[in-house]
């Protein structure tokens, strides 16, 4: 076993050791109850062990949930908890056969017995070797004690026969359990690989999209800046032939009528009258290029920003760079309206939130493009109504969802989309972000035919 299954046995073995310890406490004093002093034994004292060895068990159960990776003291613990209660109540009931002989109290404790061990085979199920050596202590006693003369041999013979069948029921819930472990990881790691494939759709549909939102500043950028480049040859060349014309002019080579008509040419052969009209507009056009560019990396930075613990966000913000992300999703199919009010700064993991919102917004400009031609509408709106939620409302005007399928949109791998169209896991993921990650809730209102709205609600500070 490895030490990764090992601290996963002792987490499930911790958290069954409630009921196997409740277990052991109402079967004690429901034994004393219908068959008081049929022990051989003092209760005091085994009601002292009893108790030490139920305090052992409370210890066990804290320490495997809360350090599973402590595995030498977790395991020590276990054993000394399920093992002792069991032999205890092994050595106990052989007492009772040894005191009674075949009464009613040792068939009322042999029941018991059968309880106990039907309980073991299933608490224990991921300790292989702990189970069976719970199962061995609580039945060998009895077996032991009638083959040494002071029991009942028939009673000997049906818990030997009993004791190879828990055995046998216990190896086969153990592999159960261990097969139920794997699976279940084997479908982690579908769920796992279904969710980077969708990450890696989605970077390579916003890398697609930041290109083009990229391009179109970038391309006039370079248009502006080839004009300027040009304009300013033309400029200096002109510059440069005024420059002569005034030489000549002071040196009276030329007359002032033959100096105007010099200037005139010169204006019309760089068109430097457009020039002087244009530059600037062109630099402008270039500055504003670089804004926008500057903008779409600034949104890139603080959309793809990661941090392993909680931090306080502008959730505001956080929309407006994600519009900017998937402006190339909406920008065709809809107009994006906005209606952001005043919030709080949010404790939360702003980058994936930032997901949700893109999730969310991509699947409004899809729903919109569904229904045909006509132009949409995305509305986002946020608000602090002051009741300890912060609110995130994005509205679409597209096709609305059925409501035979509205309960169903959350679940993993489930979509609408055609084939080869959407893996199901946006909405899944976004939900486990919200509600998982965040303790918030996240709700959806749909009218066929009129559209969807997705409200987020996240706990606000103080």
């Amino acid at each position: 076993m490895t030490a990764a299954h090992q601290a996963l046995a002792i987490r499930e073995l911790g958290r069954r050791s409630t009921s196997g310890t409740f277990g052991h406490l109402l079967m004690f004093a429901t034994a004393e109850l219908i068959a008081r002093g049929a022990q051989a034994f003092p209760l005091p004292i085994l009601a002292s062990i009893f108790i030490v060895l139920i305090g052992v068990r409370i210890v066990a159960r804290s320490g495997a949930l809360s350090h599973p990776e402590r595995l030498r003291r977790n395991w020590t613990l276990l054993a000394i908890g399920a093992l002792g209660c069991n032999t205890l109540w092994g050595v106990a009931i052989a007492g009772v056969q040894w005191k009674n002989g075949a009464g009613m109290s040792t068939i009322v404790f042999a029941f018991f017995t059968c309880a106990i061990a039907i309980g073991s085979v299933a608490a224990l199920a991921p300790s292989k070797w702990l189970q069976r050596a719970a199962l061995t202590g609580l039945i060998v006693p009895v077996i032991a004690m009638a083959i040494v003369g002071h029991g009942l041999f028939e009673f000997a013979i049906l818990h030997a026969i009993f004791l190879a069948y828990t055995l046998v029921m216990g190896t086969i819930a153990t592999r159960a359990f261990w097969a139920n472990v794997a699976q279940h990881e084997r479908l982690q790691e579908h769920e796992l690989e279904l969710r980077q494939a969708q990450k890696l759709e989605a970077i390579g549909r916003l890398a697609a999209g930041l290109a083009h939102e990229i391009n179109t500043p970038v391309q006039f950028i370079t248009d502006s800046c080839t004009f300027l480049a040009e304009g300013i040859r033309e400029l200096d060349a002109g510059a440069t032939r005024y420059r002569e014309l005034v030489y000549e002019l002071a040196n009276a080579r030329v007359t002032a009528p033959e100096a105007l008509a010099t200037a005139a040419c010169v204006e019309e052969e760089y068109d430097l009258g457009y020039l002087r009209e244009h530059l600037a507009e062109a630099a402008e056009r270039a500055m504003q290029g670089l804004e926008r560019v500057t903008k779409i990396v600034r949104a890139t930075k603080d959309f793809s920003r990661h941090a392993a613990t909680k931090s306080p966000a502008n959730l505001n913000a956080a929309l407006e760079s994600t519009l900017v992300m998937c402006q190339h999703e909406t920008g065709a199919v809809a107009d994006v309206v906005t209606e952001l009010g005043p919030l709080p700064l949010v404790d939360c993991h702003g980058g994936e939130l930032n997901q949700v919102f893109l999730n969310i917004i991509i699947n409004a400009a899809h729903a919109i493009a569904e229904q045909g031609e006509a132009r949409g509408r995305i509305t986002i709106r946020t608000w602090a109504p002051g009741d300890g939620w912060v609110r995130i409302a994005i509205s679409d005007t597209g096709r609305g969802i059925p409501e035979d399928i509205r309960d169903k949109i959350f679940d993993p791998f489930f979509t609408t989309k055609p084939v080869g169209h959407g893996s199901g896991q946006g909405l899944a993921i976004a939900r486990s972000i919200v509600v998982g990650k965040h303790h918030g809730k996240l709700d959806v209102a749909s009218q066929p035919g009129v559209g969807t709205t997705f409200t987020i609600a996240l706990p606000a500070p103080g």
